[in-house]
């Protein structure tokens, strides 16, 4: 998953309006009669991504507040701020910028004031992309949180389609009922879809709003007509909204599901759980494999390669594609986390929260293991698996093995051909649905660095390799199966910038194998210390004072043999699981590490030595997707996901969507991007089973699974994810989809 902004990330403000209060309740009314024909979306406060477009802007109703205008074209004439240009259009209606975003964290304008926003809960944002192809916008809206000044952050994501003007809303956020504030820990999202982080939202004293370009890294040009801040809708409030603690606990019934909302597919009851199994058991025998796959769900009507007996890639007519064994084009459409333990959730500490929790159960269990969230560094505590929970209710006693083969055969049915990462063992080991599988390559780690997920690992340590040697011998088996798509090594590993992975090898302890390796580097290139500190502009005594020397000069002299030392430090990372794998694993795919936030001087690295790139990427969809330019080898996406909150989950996840129809649709938008695009080979899902509706480990509880949590498939969903399925390889070849 991705992490949240680090510190270093945070920008400077650059003031281009001030102040910019929200009026008194008398100018409100003079205002409100001045902006009578603003047009401005009216959408449900319910929207799971707090962000939608609408073709058609209806008016604002009356009411007690009105719509106050932050924004209008002369306040930026002739601007530049924040790596963004901006000048009057022609038509003199609006400004048009021109986003850089090179070295920015935000590319794009912001708003400074100190805005009293009670009873406002959006934000519209009119503007129109003048670009050709999609663009990413990104919004973030800052509100000041106690005496220090910090400041929370409300991120929401779209896609502004080329040369259309549209307008867009996103909301607010929202704090918790206050007799409930605090008393719910553990979870990211909080019931009712409010944030967990917008309990120090303080609506009083918001001071900016962000408009900003991401992922694009060239300029790109918009303009913007307007920013405004809109008063509440008049919406329904649920009657847990006003129970007190004793009265709304517990709130989680004994399927894991929450007890005050109801959604089509609730259970209710044990016997539902057999009518389930009886409208699954006809929609899959309606719902056959796919007619033109072969035994791996390569196309087995496509073209006919050369059979070599295990997976491979090969360029085809300008595209590249996967190879099954048996020769036949493969194309990678598969889900992550299949299996049993998407459903587990922490109890400890929360028990109150949960209503019919077993005296005795075989589904307990413990973790000590995370460094994320409530749970980080509060040692070992308690767990329940609701998915097994649910499963042996079920299906019975022989659960698993049901299970298992309800999975393969789901998987065909929804023309899905691969088991994604982190599955159960035992379902992909019964070789009826190709696999991947990752494998973990760790030693000493380079002390200096850290990450969301961990410090980096040294691969100039010795035992970074034998390490990893080890781990491959023991699954040889598996990795060396017809079935095995291929390998993937660790997982969004914390990259960072260009000069970053050296700057943290400066910055460890002597005896750290990479800083060794990097001071060797410096002594060959300059010799004596003497020319290293004229270039570098620093005054080491000698060798061993840059050794012993865990401060990290910040002149930028040292960039060029930072950046040379990064290359070489990923490029040592990316040899050594690559030899190491195809010593120890004969004809095995090596998949890359992952990427999440990474940087092309890591790409390149990882270009160097991979079969097939690969990246996790929460995007809307993937037109905008590059390899470092001059890369040209296949590329596959290891994770992405949407969700949306109509049905009792309180988070959605990386990507929103207001419901389940326009989940589905946004599945069908990705793949078939994913499908177009010459250099990707394959999308992972992630992931099949829900995530428990109190949380996981590190508080996840996105509304992402394929399934929900007493396994019921999300038939809205899934009715996407067969049809793009079942055309993907006539879509992928440019034929008709016919």
């Amino acid at each position: 998953m991705k992490p949240k902004m680090n510190d270093e990330q945070r920008m400077e403000f650059h003031t281009m309006k001030s102040s910019l209060k929200v009026p008194s309740p008398w100018k409100i009314r003079a205002a409100w009669l001045a902006l009578a024909c603003l047009l401005v979306v009216v959408l449900s406060w319910g929207s799971a991504s707090g962000l939608v477009w609408a073709e058609e802007t209806p008016a604002v109703d009356s009411g007690a507040k009105a719509p106050v205008t932050v924004f209008t074209p002369a306040e930026l004439k002739g601007t530049r701020l924040n790596a963004c240009e901006a000048k009057l259009a022609d038509e003199g209606s609006c400004v048009e910028f021109n986003a850089h975003g090179q070295g920015y964290a935000w590319p794009g304008p912001v708003w400074n004031g100190n805005w009293d926003l009670r009873g406002y809960s959006r934000v519209l944002f009119d503007l129109e992309s003048l670009e050709e192809a999609d663009v990413q916008f990104d919004v973030r809206v800052d509100s000041a949180v106690g005496e220090q000044g910090k400041v929370t952050h409300c991120y929401r994501h779209f896609i502004a389609p080329g040369k259309n003007r549209r307008v867009c809303e996103v909301a607010l956020p929202r704090p918790f009922p206050k007799q409930l504030q605090g008393k719910i820990v553990g979870m990211r999202g909080l019931p009712g879809g409010f944030r967990a982080d917008a309990e120090q939202w303080n609506s009083q004293d918001v001071r900016a709003v962000f408009l900003y370009i991401s992922h694009r890294g060239v300029p790109t040009r918009f303009r913007l007509y307007s920013v405004t801040f809109v008063p509440d809708d008049e919406r329904q409030t649920a009657a847990w909204m006003q129970m007190t603690p004793e009265e709304f606990f517990p709130m989680i019934d004994c399927y894991g599901q929450f007890k005050y909302e109801d959604w089509p597919g609730k259970i209710h009851s044990d016997s539902d759980f057999a009518t389930r199994v009886k409208e699954e058991e006809a929609d899959l025998a309606a719902n056959p494999r796919p007619a033109d796959w072969d035994e791996y769900g390569g196309w087995a009507t496509g073209p006919q390669l050369e059979a070599t007996g295990r997976f491979r890639a090969e360029k085809v007519d300008g595209k590249w594609w996967l190879v099954t064994p048996s020769g036949h084009l493969f194309w990678s459409h598969g889900v992550n986390c299949v299996g049993m333990v998407g459903g587990v959730s922490p109890i400890s500490k929360r028990e109150h929260y949960f209503e019919g929790l077993p005296a005795e159960s075989p589904f307990y269990g413990t973790r000590t293991e995370t460094r994320i969230g409530f749970y980080a560094d509060k040692g070992e505590f308690r767990t329940f698996n609701w998915t097994k929970a649910n499963l042996k209710r079920k299906y019975g006693d022989d659960f698993e093995s049901r299970f298992a083969e309800v999975v393969h055969q789901r998987l065909a049915s929804w023309a899905m051909n691969t088991i994604g990462n982190w599955s159960w063992e035992p379902f992909y080991r019964l070789n009826r649905t190709p696999y991947v599988v990752t494998l973990y390559a760790v030693g000493r780690n380079i002390e200096g660095s850290s990450g969301y997920w961990g410090k980096f690992p040294d691969p100039f340590d010795e035992g970074f390799q034998k390490a990893f040697t080890e781990t491959v011998k023991k699954t040889r088996d598996i990795t060396t199966s017809p079935f095995c798509v291929g390998v993937f090594t660790n997982n969004e590993m914390s990259w960072g910038d260009e000069t970053s992975l050296s700057r943290a090898a400066l910055a460890s302890p002597a005896d750290q194998p990479a800083k060794l390796a990097f001071v060797a580097y410096l002594k060959e290139k300059y010799e004596t210390i003497e020319r290293l500190n004229e270039t570098w502009k620093t005054q080491y005594a000698d060798w061993n004072a840059l050794i012993q020397s865990t401060e990290v000069p910040k002149n930028p002299e040292l960039n060029p043999d930072l950046e040379t030392f990064y290359t070489r430090i990923a490029e040592k990372y990316f040899a050594v699981v690559h030899e190491t794998l195809k010593a120890e694993s004969p004809g095995t795919l090596d998949l890359g590490c992952r990427f999440a936030w990474t940087c092309d001087r890591a790409g390149y690295a990882m270009a160097k030595y991979v079969d097939v790139m690969s990246y996790n990427r929460y995007e809307n969809d993937l037109t905008a997707f590059r390899l470092p330019e001059g890369v040209d080898l296949p590329a596959i996406i290891g994770e992405f996901h949407f969700g949306a909150l109509d049905r009792g989950v309180f988070h959605t996840g990386l990507r929103g969507a207001k419901d389940q129809q326009e989940r589905a649709l946004k599945y069908y938008r990705y793949e078939r991007s994913a499908l177009e695009h010459p250099q990707i080979v394959g999308t992972h899902w992630f992931q099949f089973g829900a995530q428990p509706t109190t949380g996981r480990f590190d508080g996840e509880n996105f509304q992402i699974g394929l399934v929900d949590i007493a396994d019921t498939p999300y038939v809205e969903t899934i009715q996407k994810v067969r049809e793009i399925g079942r055309s993907m390889y006539r879509i992928r070849a440019g034929q008709s989809e016919e």
